[in-house]
Formats: structure tokens, sequence, C-alpha cells
């Protein structure tokens, strides 16, 4: 695998790293990796996904995340959420705006999802998928898009997360693009609370059902 690393000057010009990730000269496309603010590139879900996609030789771009650094002391959420959106724009028009990639996938998690909106907005429709990780539903427009969004999408949310919404979900659920995992006990990180085993056994089937997210060619797997 090689890694080529870069920088861009974000919001109020702060320096906002990126890694791109490849096993292939020709990659069938490109997979954008948007982490959490706790919940990094590192992180289970993160690094079993990007080797699905680096196995199916897909691109991995990382965006990473120093938004809990010093560096933001003193923002308000609102004000990091506008950076991350900004920030993620950026990356997205040097990388792409430089690239032959035809294919995407945008794959956010929590803090990450609040940037999905804006991404994909900004990549061709019939070309591009998303996966949802225990979306934001508290965001309106992460609600409205996952309502609306015309991409083959798959949201995974547990019954047991804060932003796990019944009403929401069931508004989610109608739209036709989208297909919902929701798994039993699970909390914000996908685990279940105090159940180590069990917290395994939960990332190993979400990890299933993303692989077969990827796998499919059109469509959307059945909720």
């Amino acid at each position: 695998m090689k890694e080529r690393s870069a920088t861009i000057s974000g919001y109020k010009n702060m320096k906002i790293p990126y890694v791109i990730q490849t096993k292939t000269d020709q990659p069938k496309g490109l997979a954008i990796m948007l982490p959490g603010i706790g919940y990094t590139v590192k992180s289970p879900l993160f690094h079993f996904s990007s080797g699905a996609f680096l196995n199916k030789e897909y691109d991995v771009l990382h965006v990473k995340n120093p938004y809990y650094s010093s560096d933001y002391e003193g923002y308000s959420f609102e004000e990091i959420t506008s950076a991350l959106i900004n920030d993620v724009s950026t990356v997205l028009n040097q990388v792409i705006d430089h690239s032959i990639y035809k294919s995407f996938y945008v794959l956010g998690k929590s803090f990450g999802t609040m940037a999905m909106p804006t991404a994909l907005d900004r990549l061709p429709i019939q070309n591009t998928k998303a996966i949802w990780l225990t979306p934001r539903l508290s965001s309106l427009p992460v609600y409205q898009t996952l309502r609306t969004c015309k991409q083959d999408s798959l949201c995974v949310i547990g019954d047991k997360d804060p932003f796990y919404d019944e009403e929401k979900i069931n508004q989610i659920i109608d739209n036709s693009s989208i297909a919902c995992m929701i798994p039993p006990n699970a909390n914000h990180a996908l685990e279940v609370d105090g159940d180590i085993l069990s917290s395994i056994d939960m990332i190993k089937s979400v990890m299933k059902r993303i692989d077969d997210f990827i796998s499919m060619k059109s469509g959307v797997l059945e909720s």
C-alpha cells in the first residue's frame, strides 16, 4: 500500500492534513472518510472500512480531524461545524480537481456526517454512494439530506445512541435510496456498554453490512 500525505489551508488558515491510500495504479474510485472528533480514522470501523475499500481497489482519502486540539479552544460548536464543512470542501476541491476519479463513496461518522450534505452536493449523484455511521440526526441539514438524498446510502445507528430518534428514522426509511441498520443495544460507538464480546460481534456485524453495501453494483440493501 502507498500513502500520500498533504495539507490544505483551511478555516482561518488552520492547517488541515489529509492522506490518500492506494493499492493499485488504476483505482476504481475514491472512498472519502470523514471521522468524528473522538472517533478517528484509526478507530475500528474506519480502520476496517479502509481495508475493505482498498481490497476492492478503491483509493481511500482520510481527512484528518484536528478540532479537538488546543488550536480550536474557545470555538463554539457552531464555528467548529463551519470549520469542518469549509475544510472538507477545500480538501475535496484539492483532491478531486486534480484526479481522474469517476466513482465515489463518502463514509462519515457522528460529527463527520455534518459535512456529508456538502460533500454529496460536490460529487456526481449517479456515481456516488454514502455510508452514514451514527449520524447526528439533531442536525437539520443531516436529517433533511438523509430524508431526500438520491444517492444509494446505508445508515447505521444504534437504538441506544443519544442521536437516535425513532420518528426521524421512520421518515428516513421512507427514502427508497437508503437502507437503515439499527443494531439493538448499540451505543454511539456502535458497541454494547459493559460487554466487550458483544461489542466485538456488533462491530463485525456492522462491517459485514458495510462490506456488502460496497460490493453492490447498484441499488441498496433491504432495511
